[in-house]
């Protein structure tokens, strides 16, 4: 079992693929991480705004609503400008880092994951952005 190397944190995973969405539920929950989980964009979309994770994992390709649409919503309110926003998906092929990163997600992992390294990957971006100033409020 893997221990943290952080602060427990509340990790919002946006992933229409079940079997993508319980391995990546399993890995943080082992490593001591709450994990909310949403089928779709709009249904991640809302659960970001209402429950305010540290960071939030997201496919690009779903049904309802994309990452993409996600991370425009996301980033269009001052709050969330500050909370990491990673793309994991299978879409890895050249400019798809870049687009992922044009419309405001922080990183873009490519599928499929690596059991072994994933939780340390995400960990780090949370080291990271906790030692980011706090958001301006306003």
């Amino acid at each position: 079992m893997t221990t943290t190397t952080t602060h427990p944190a509340t990790v919002l995973v946006i992933e229409d693929d079940d079997a993508s969405r319980m391995l990546v539920t399993y890995l943080l929950e082992a490593a001591g991480h709450r994990v909310l989980a949403a089928e779709n964009g709009a249904v991640g979309l809302d659960l970001a705004l209402a429950e305010g994770p540290d960071i939030v994992l997201c496919d690009l390709q779903m049904p309802v609503m994309n990452g993409y649409e996600v991370a425009r919503g996301l980033r269009s309110s001052p709050r969330w400008r500050v909370v990491p926003l990673v793309a994991v998906t299978a879409f890895s092929m050249p400019g798809d880092r870049e687009k992922a990163l044009e419309v405001g997600f922080n990183e873009h992992l490519s599928k499929p994951i690596t059991p072994e390294t994933f939780v340390q990957q995400i960990e780090a971006f949370l080291a990271s952005a906790r030692q980011a100033p706090p958001p301006q409020s306003g």
